[in-house]
């Protein structure tokens, strides 16, 4: 009980301290919302399938409060078969394609929020797996989720390639993290059913130019 009320006390003080100086503790990755999955989209050629692929990031501190001006970056350095588009077409969005990331900066609530656009590489294989991901702030890694892309053979929008691109996913049976579009773990009926309806939403016709 002792060791408890410790905690809080301390806890209390980091966020009596933070107020005080206007600066608040280190990001905390088990106080801080990420998504378990993200889903890298194309667009219509004005606008990211925001629909398909829009989730949003909440950096809280050691004290669980928000992290205001914090850098969120999502790194999808550990999968090759991936490419983020140069253009995001987002503003409040940079990439940096040799390190294969995006980057934002939170609100005064601790918040951003991405749509990302990308899809597969041409001819390189599928090889990371469930949670090869990672999202950091300020230099902190919070999580590790699963990345996968619509637009897996990165041409001309979704279309038969990429829906012949997860079919040999599927039948290769390992799950690849690039068609696990449910978020389930495992690729079946519920990743097909996903693709489907972002393809049938006409969202995603573009395949924007990407990272070399």
């Amino acid at each position: 009980m002792n060791h408890i009320r410790t905690l809080l006390s301390a806890a209390a003080l980091l966020s009596l301290a933070a107020r005080a100086d206007g600066q608040t503790s280190p990001p905390s990755n088990s106080n801080s919302t990420t998504p378990a999955c993200i889903r890298v989209v194309q667009s219509n050629g004005a606008s990211a399938a925001a629909a398909f692929g829009q989730f949003e990031v909440v950096v809280r501190d050691l004290a669980n409060n928000p992290v205001t001006n914090a850098t969120v970056v999502v790194d999808l350095s550990a999968i090759p078969e991936i490419a983020l588009a140069t253009d995001q077409l987002d503003p409040g969005v940079l990439v940096d394609c040799g390190a294969a990331t995006v980057r934002r900066v939170t609100d005064v609530n601790g918040r951003v929020v991405f749509s990302i656009v990308g899809g597969g590489r041409a001819g390189i294989p599928a090889s990371a797996l469930i949670g090869a991901g990672k999202i950091f702030a300020n230099g902190t890694q919070l999580a590790s989720p699963t990345v996968s892309a619509f637009d897996l053979d990165g041409q001309q929008g979704l279309g038969a390639g990429d829906l012949a691109q997860f079919l040999n996913d599927f039948a290769s049976g390992v799950n690849f993290g690039r068609s696990d579009f449910d978020c389930s773990n495992s690729l079946g009926a519920g990743d097909l059913s996903q693709w489907l309806r972002a393809f049938s939403s006409g969202t995603q016709v573009v395949s924007a130019p990407s990272c070399p």
